[in-house]
């Protein structure tokens, strides 16, 4: 009878995977309804933690969902003709040099693993979108960190340094997530001036709808390298349960290597119909936007009547340092039905997304309780 040796067999075992995934943790979003709802035994609750819109969607995306539902069985059209058109003609862009995805982060999974070679350097500035690090080091990059100045704005002269030396990918979230500062124009153009053609350059504009200030396409084709501007449908088109994304390239031929990573049939139908739907829909988007940063500048005055420091926020949340501390704040405000999300920001910073009027004036009655040492 043949004996086997169990020890000898479980280093095999213990683990399969690439070492380089050991140090990576996985993305931590913010607290669910369901969750908050169970810990705070209640189910009046105000989510501002995601910076989702809670103004909701066009109403025209319900109709655009409900046909597009009528035939489930057939795929999903795989490169979003319709949609990609309807996109590179308002943006003067071609068609061919759009890229969509479930989601602006599937677009940094894609871009980071048709770039990057174990080894080769990533350049951004923390605090910023933790999706950089773990899909940076999923492909066993090096990260090169040009820490944000007390304000929070970057600094770019640093930035500017490191970008000189020709990192394989420069990153750049702006308005930046989790603190809500822009990048302006007159920087960018700074930046890229001294980047060199060879480094891969990914502003993540996620936020864009709530800062348009200047043309980042133009400064992109002016300079004249391989780029990409991330943009999304989950934040000012209030569709965040659908994951649509899409990406503006520098040429037709890089979309065509992330077709070479990217899943067919990566964007639902529904998903499809749904952007489509949004995106035509301009009026409600202004009026969506006019309102957030209304209410944005609401709370803002709130927070700056209480002394609380803040930064100055271009997108749909506001980034603020609690006295109290971040999970203290976060949890004193759970508890009145307001779910925010605290994060790893040293000093007690939390993120608070602006919701609609009602749940604003439920945050602004509660805070100063929340926020008390």
């Amino acid at each position: 009878m043949l004996v086997v040796d169990q020890k000898s067999l479980s280093p095999a075992l213990v683990s399969p995977v690439r070492p380089a995934l050991e140090g990576v943790g996985a993305y931590k979003a913010g607290m669910t309804l369901a969750e908050a709802g169970r810990l705070a035994g209640r189910g009046d609750l105000s989510k501002l933690a995601s910076n989702e819109n809670l103004l909701g969607a066009s109403p025209k995306v319900a109709a655009a969902v409900q046909e597009a539902l009528a035939s489930p069985e057939i795929y999903p059209d795989p490169y979003c003709e319709t949609l990609r058109a309807a996109i590179g003609a308002r943006l003067a862009v071609d068609p061919a040099r759009i890229v969509m995805t479930p989601g602006s982060e599937a677009l940094i999974d894609y871009l980071f693993r048709a770039v990057l070679h174990p080894g080769d350097s990533i350049l951004l500035s923390s605090p910023t979108f933790p999706a950089y690090e773990i899909f940076g080091r999923c492909a066993e990059a090096s990260l090169i960190d040009v820490p944000r100045l007390q304000s929070f704005d970057l600094d770019v002269e640093a930035f500017k340094l490191e970008a000189a030396k020709g990192p394989k990918l420069l990153v750049l979230c702006t308005p930046n997530n989790p603190t809500g500062n822009a990048t302006s124009g007159v920087d960018l153009a700074e930046i890229l001036a001294v980047t060199p053609r060879s480094t891969v350059v990914f502003i993540d504009e996620a936020y864009r709808e709530y800062h348009e200030t200047f043309d980042t396409l133009a400064l992109l084709k002016a300079w004249g390298g391989t780029w990409v501007s991330a943009r999304t449908f989950s934040k000012a088109y209030g569709l965040a349960g659908l994951r649509v994304g899409y990406g503006i390239c520098s040429s037709a031929e890089l979309v065509g290597y992330l077709d070479r990573i990217r899943p067919p049939f990566n964007v639902t139908a529904v998903s499809q119909a749904a952007a489509l739907a949004a995106w035509d829909d301009v009026e409600h988007l202004e009026r969506t936007v006019a309102l957030t940063i209304a209410e944005r500048g609401r709370v803002e005055a709130a927070l700056d009547a209480l002394g609380v420091q803040r930064t100055d926020s271009a997108g749909n949340f506001v980034f603020l340092r609690s006295p109290a501390g971040a999970e203290a704040t976060a949890a004193r405000l759970l508890r009145e039905g307001l779910i925010i999300r605290p994060t790893p920001v040293p000093g007690g910073w939390v993120r608070i997304t602006i919701g609609r009027p009602a749940d604003n004036n439920r945050l602004i009655a509660a805070l100063p309780a929340a926020l008390a040492v």
